[in-house]
């Protein structure tokens, strides 16, 4: 049996199992990103923020910030007033002294960066909130309580791969609704498959796929909206969206015949996207 399968048998078998999220994530199983390390999260927020024209006193928005709250802690570094961060779960740590940890091991790399005085409290919420920081855990629902046109930045990192099919397009118009109106989105879009790297993900119909007992338990499950799609719903919402990176492999890592019916159309070009930065502005 090909890796591949044995892989998706077990992490299903493996999410039935009464534990929690963070029992797997400690063990190092369905683990979201690795925004728990400084150097990640730094690097991560680098590449977002260079999109900004404006560099100091900005409001952003992190979708999907994963196992680490770390974002909002260094995001000041960067010019940020404030960065609210929005998952669609509960995922991240709430051991305080990792934090300090980690924070401690930031300054100590880059001595110049400029953070604000940090208190320690028991609650993680008091401990964002004195850096201009917040957490919300629900979502689509989340992004619809917060203010219009209140972010000048929005961006997530190997996150849009992995909202559901269903909820994407309202996701993307809740963060057109959210965004300022000379503000900027940046996502970077992994469209391979998070099991091998490749696109086995596409073997599979979308009724098997998208089944709630399948998408919402696998841990690995991605939407399967390649590109150009993901690119022309975003311009019907009313973005202009430009590519700023764009990765491929040389050959299909997996044989037409072998993609489910309804992809068997697609261009090879598109299909060949491995992954992309979009950014994105206002029309």
């Amino acid at each position: 049996m090909n890796l591949w399968r044995t892989k998706i048998i077990g992490k299903l078998i493996l999410s039935r199992l009464p534990f929690g999220y963070n029992w797997w994530s400690n063990i190092g199983l369905f683990r979201h990103g690795a925004m728990d390390d400084y150097s990640y999260a730094w690097k991560v927020m680098n590449i977002h923020v260079q999109v900004l024209c404006k560099k100091h006193f900005w409001t952003g928005l992190e979708l999907g910030p994963g196992d680490g709250l770390l974002s909002a802690f260094l995001a000041p570094a960067l010019g940020a007033k404030s960065l609210t961060l929005v998952d669609n779960g509960d995922f991240a740590h709430r051991d305080n002294e990792k934090y300090i940890n980690q924070l401690n091991q930031f300054m100590a790399a880059f001595p110049d960066a400029k953070l604000p005085k940090i208190t320690y409290p028991q609650s993680i919420e008091k401990m964002l909130s004195s850096v201009g920081g917040s957490y919300l855990t629900k979502g689509l629902s989340s992004l619809k309580i917060l203010e219009s046109g209140s972010y000048d930045l929005i961006y997530s990192q190997a996150v849009l791969e992995h909202v559901r099919l269903d909820a994407f397009q309202e996701t993307m118009r809740e963060c057109y609704r959210l965004l300022s109106p000379k503000g900027v989105m940046s996502h970077v879009v992994d469209f391979k498959d998070h099991l091998g790297g490749k696109m086995n993900n596409m073997r599979f119909s979308s009724n098997f796929w998208e089944h709630d007992w399948f998408a919402s338990r696998s841990g690995f499950y991605t939407n399967r909206i390649r590109l150009q799609e993901m690119i022309a719903i975003c311009e019907d919402i009313g973005f202009e969206v430009i590519v700023d990176d764009l990765e491929h492999w040389e050959l299909l890592p997996i044989k037409r015949k072998q993609l489910a019916q309804e992809f068997i159309n697609l261009t090879e070009e598109d299909l060949k996207v491995s992954e992309a930065h979009l950014v994105m502005r206002m029309k």
